[in-house]
């Protein structure tokens, strides 16, 4: 996975090593959890899209240290014509001194059985950034337009 350092802690032993991923529930923390990937500053649908919508049929996942929720994230697989892709659907959550994405990605790319690709929207540039040093590729833009009523 990683060097067992955080890039930003200075020495914080990475979260795989201490953290234990479960099958995750919809109840309302996680909902409160989620609601965090569906802001304004943060949705990629335009403002057309919802939680509901964007959780339903995901599978969903706790990453838990310390025997607390630290992150959340809902993934699903789309059957395309040449092949399966693996979607995180949604993220959030954070543990300070911890890159979620270094630590928990590695394991995330191993949940989509018989998956060729792995995908996600973001309009986080930071993201954008990490996931391009592990190996990401940028395959498109998406723009947006509201149209007028």
């Amino acid at each position: 996975m990683d060097d067992g350092r955080s890039s930003r802690g200075g020495g914080v032993p990475a979260l795989q090593e201490k953290a234990l991923i479960r099958p995750g529930v919809l109840d309302d923390a996680a909902r409160a959890a989620y609601a965090a990937a569906y802001t304004a500053s943060r949705d990629t649908s335009g403002g057309l899209g919802s939680m509901d919508a964007g959780l339903s049929g995901a599978a969903l996942f706790e990453v838990v240290l310390a025997g607390e929720i630290v992150c959340r994230y809902a993934l699903r697989i789309e059957q395309c014509t040449n092949g399966a892709e693996l979607i995180i659907v949604a993220a959030a959550g954070g543990v300070r001194g911890v890159d979620l994405v270094a630590s928990v990605l590695p394991h995330v790319e191993t949940q989509g059985p018989g998956a060729e690709r792995i995908t996600l929207r973001t309009r986080r540039r930071g993201l954008v950034r990490k996931l391009l040093k592990q190996g990401w590729a940028l395959d498109a833009y998406c723009m947006g337009k509201r149209l007028k009523k």
